[in-house]
């Protein structure tokens, strides 16, 4: 049975498991938001990783592939692959990190774009004084930062586990992978 078997599961395996999972709930919360006020009126948007873009889903996706590497391998299903495991776990949770960030990084900033002496003046109407009225903001979103976390707890798990596998995880030098 696969519950008596949970007892073998090492901790670092159960980190990139519970990685995934993270993962995939926080795929299902905010990952980049942004509010508009005029005049006292506020609308505001919120997207999850879902619709947030390649970089964002692609990543979750990436994460849960490593966790379900851990859990078949964990509960000794039989996989067809390098002894290897945790350093394909690792490249699949690094690229990962890698996707998020670069996603976080592309998000439209509203900041910038709306901080131009034009948009300054348009709040000056005579003696009117609209500046305060007017407000723009945006920026990730929960979701994105729990991935984010997720994503480095598996690399890290996932780099643990290699080093303690120690040469065996690696194949020599200059010889090709091979099958267990």
């Amino acid at each position: 049975m696969a519950g008596s078997q949970a007892g073998t599961v090492r901790t670092l395996d159960w980190v990139v498991i519970g990685a995934a999972v993270l993962a995939y709930i926080s795929s299902f919360l905010s990952w980049y938001g942004t509010s508009i006020t005029i005049l006292s009126i506020t609308r505001s948007a919120e997207v999850n990783a879902w619709n947030a873009g390649f970089g964002a889903w692609f990543a979750v996706l990436l994460l849960v592939a490593a966790g379900g590497l851990a859990l078949v391998s964990a509960f000794g299903g039989r996989l067809t692959l390098p002894e290897s495991r945790p350093l394909i776990t690792l490249g699949l949770s690094a690229l990962a990190v890698i996707t998020i960030v670069l996603r976080w990084v592309t998000f439209p900033d509203t900041s910038s774009g709306m901080d131009t002496p034009k948009l300054d003046r348009l709040g000056e109407l005579g003696d009117f004084d609209l500046g305060s009225a007017f407000g723009v903001s945006s920026g990730a979103g929960i979701g994105l930062y729990l991935g984010l976390i997720a994503a480095i707890a598996a690399s890290v798990a996932s780099a643990l586990t290699l080093r303690s596998a120690g040469s065996s995880a690696w194949p020599p030098r200059g010889a090709p992978w091979t099958r267990p």
